[in-house]
């Protein structure tokens, strides 16, 4: 029974005694009657009064509470003038307004975690309280380079592979680095935190292919650097040797020494070009920005030529020439077309074991270029 109840019924039962009595003096006495009649007049409206003082208050928290049941923080109550209700409405009020405060707080700081995980560079996966997947953030679809509308995982089972082995049989506050194709690697990490009293773990993958790329590039960048210094070395010392030979068989007056000579002068200009093909090294990925000028390809072609005279000999390959027209020239950058024309050649050489042709075409009408082997 609701304590309203039990009050009307208690003034209820009091006044019906009154109302009692009045009657039997009524037959005795009017005088009394009379004045039994206003008492119970006034009783009743004390007793109404009392009542109002005292459940305003119930009704007041009543009211409180379905506000906050309703999570409607923007309610507030006036003073009603009593001092034990103001007492409790200024308390409620304050308590409404801190709770107004902090929920707000709690949205904004929401709102900011939910950009900053979407925006975030690395993937990070929440689970849910039963070990299913809650968010994917879009990064986590960058590294699988598919759009985050197209898939739905709901658990860790789900992802494609090596995703969900890995990820399934990492412990928590423990990491480990996936390799996808053998160039593209990340840093998978597991951790947890408490949302309202429930643990829940999540996942943050950072992408670690940049800032290996970037520490190869610096190591070999100063590889080549110190093998740039190491080949000019090596190459002042044998280009003076070089020299020194040339200026020696010149000197001899004699016809058998003009091929020597010949060949001497072409080693000499690969050892030059070599080294100025070395210190145009900037780095380790990009070649080195190429210097157009006119080549003439018959004339590298017959240098190389003589450079592999002796291989030729050796394997007993016989070299076929067919230039379709006397413009043999193009623009190009001539040291790394040099070298292009020379790796093809020794590549062709080596394909064939013993006793072989090796033709070469060139193609005035498409500037084309043919080398072919019977290997």
């Amino acid at each position: 029974m609701k304590l309203k109840t039990k009050y009307i019924l208690y003034v209820s039962v009091i006044h019906a005694l009154f109302i009692v009595v009045a009657i039997v003096l009524y037959k005795q006495n009017k005088v009394l009657f009379i004045i039994s009649e206003g008492a119970i007049i006034l009783s009743l409206i004390i007793f109404s009064n009392l009542y109002k003082t005292i459940f305003r208050p119930f009704k007041l928290l009543q009211t409180g509470v379905e506000s906050i049941t309703d999570k409607d923080f923007s309610i507030k109550f006036l003073p009603v003038g009593q001092p034990e209700l103001d007492q409790l409405i200024d308390v409620f009020n304050k308590m409404i307004e801190q709770l107004r405060i902090e929920r707000t707080k709690t949205i904004e700081k929401n709102f900011f975690l939910e950009k900053l995980i979407d925006a975030s560079p690395a993937a990070i996966i929440i689970m849910g309280k039963n070990g299913e997947i809650q968010t994917i953030n879009p990064a986590f679809y960058n590294f699988l380079t598919i759009p985050a509308e197209s898939q739905h995982f709901k658990e860790i089972q789900d992802l494609p592979l090596p995703w969900n082995q890995e990820l399934s049989k990492l412990n928590e506050a423990d990491s480990v680095v996936i390799q996808l194709d053998g160039i593209n690697q990340f840093k998978c990490y597991k951790s947890f935190f408490i949302d309202r009293g429930v643990k829940q773990s999540f996942f943050i993958i950072e992408e670690l292919t940049k800032e290996l790329l970037k520490a190869e590039r610096q190591s070999y960048e100063k590889v080549i650097r110190m093998m740039s210094h190491e080949v000019n070395n090596s190459v002042g010392a044998a280009n003076s040797i070089i020299d020194s030979t040339i200026q020696y068989m010149q000197n001899q007056n004699e016809t058998e020494n003009n091929e020597y000579i010949e060949v001497l002068n072409i080693a000499r200009d690969r050892i030059a070009n070599l080294n100025h093909f070395t210190k145009r090294f900037a780095d380790i990925v990009h070649i080195p920005p190429p210097i157009i000028s006119k080549c003439n390809i018959a004339e590298i072609i017959d240098q190389l030529l003589i450079c592999f005279h002796t291989e030729f000999e050796q394997k007993r390959i016989s070299v076929k020439k067919q230039y379709k027209t006397e413009n043999t020239s193009i623009l190009f950058d001539y040291q790394q077309l040099e070298l292009v024309l020379m790796n093809i050649i020794k590549n062709a050489i080596q394909a064939i074991d013993f006793e072989g042709i090796i033709n070469i075409i060139f193609l005035d009408n498409s500037k084309t270029l043919l080398i072919e082997n019977t290997g």
